[in-house]
């Protein structure tokens, strides 16, 4: 592990501690950030916003191995209620997950 590997687990444990609740994710408990305020974003001008839209997406940031890494489309259960996958990326070492709530 070098320099930078360190730094960027050392900012997770802060960042998780700090803001992290113990949630279920999928089959495991973990200490994770569930973001609900995602803004959806205007096409025509991507610096700027839709206001007054909502949206029914979630960003989860949970430390790489801490839950199984889901695949884009697959149903994830987020503390009793399924979302489907519409993103996943490995952020050095954090696991950025972005669901969309499932209303089937």
């Amino acid at each position: 592990m070098n320099n930078y590997d360190s730094m960027f687990a050392a900012d997770i444990e802060i960042f998780l501690g700090t803001f992290g609740r113990e949630r279920r994710i999928g089959s495991r408990i973990a200490r994770c950030v569930i973001d609900k305020d995602l803004e959806i974003q205007n096409a025509g001008r991507v610096s700027e916003p839709f206001y007054g839209l909502s949206s029914n997406q979630i960003r989860i940031y949970v430390r790489i191995g801490d839950v199984d890494t889901p695949e884009v489309n697959q149903t994830l259960s987020v503390d009793g209620t399924f979302h489907r996958v519409a993103s996943v990326s490995d952020e050095h070492g954090m696991l950025v997950i972005t669901c969309e709530e499932n209303n089937e």
